[in-house]
């Protein structure tokens, strides 16, 4: 089926210690590990007629949802909300781009 690779990519931001998304869990967002994972999210291609596997799309789909779940940790971590919530928006813009609009 394919997307191997991207799912392998997307995952490893989910990850304990390492992850974006682990870290946002505890409270911390780092610019540095947000671009990367835009970066990751970036390199992926799907074409119009493309089927998905189901692990790579509940990968995606979840991200700006958890995002938004984490404000308030964020915030109570002294983090930056402005960028934080710009953050949200290219991911969701991200997201948009690779599963397109219902």
């Amino acid at each position: 089926m394919g997307y191997e690779k991207e799912i392998e990519a997307v995952e490893r931001e989910w990850s304990f210690e390492d992850g974006f998304f682990w870290h946002l869990r505890q409270g911390h967002f780092s610019a540095g590990e947000f671009e990367r994972t835009l970066a990751a999210l970036g390199a992926i291609s799907i074409s119009d007629n493309a089927e998905l596997p189901l692990r790579l799309v509940s990968l995606l789909w979840y991200g700006p949802v958890f995002m938004h779940w984490q404000s308030e940790r964020v915030q109570e971590a002294g983090g930056d909300l402005v960028a934080y919530e710009n953050a949200i928006a290219l991911i969701t813009n991200e997201i948009e781009r690779l599963l397109g609009l219902p």
